[in-house]
């Protein structure tokens, strides 16, 4: 069942989870599962970068990037509020050069990132 889970969520109790959660399926469905645990591993692992990492100046550059009624909220919210928002720890470490996609394709298996590509063209809002 280990293999199934590449990469690995980095807290032990999480992946202990996983591998009680996958051994509990029936086998026709394992693969299915352990594959959505390594995608959502594999973002874990790329959040954790921005720990302690995210500025002020990263709030207000990724500010002046929101549309008007979302950066009225945020700002209103302030830095405080928002350093642990996902959006905002993205943009932090895409602006340091840790790109999400170049992370998930070196951490995930070659399927497992065509996969994640066909997930993303999926949800692409369609252009008219």
């Amino acid at each position: 069942m280990e293999d199934l889970l590449q990469p690995r969520h980095p807290h032990e109790k999480y992946h202990q989870a996983q591998l009680d959660f996958l051994a509990a399926l029936p086998q026709e469905q394992r693969a299915y599962h352990a594959r959505l645990f390594r995608l959502g591993n594999a973002s874990y692992r790329y959040q954790q970068q921005a720990d302690g990492e995210v500025t002020e100046e990263d709030f207000h550059h990724w500010l002046a990037g929101l549309p008007e009624k979302i950066r009225a909220v945020m700002a209103r919210d302030g830095f405080a509020a928002s350093k642990n928002s996902l959006p905002l720890r993205r943009h932090a470490l895409e602006r340091r050069d840790l790109g999400y996609d170049a992370f998930l394709q070196a951490n995930l298996s070659p399927e497992d990132w065509a996969y994640q590509q066909q997930l993303n063209q999926a949800s692409a809002p369609k252009e008219h």
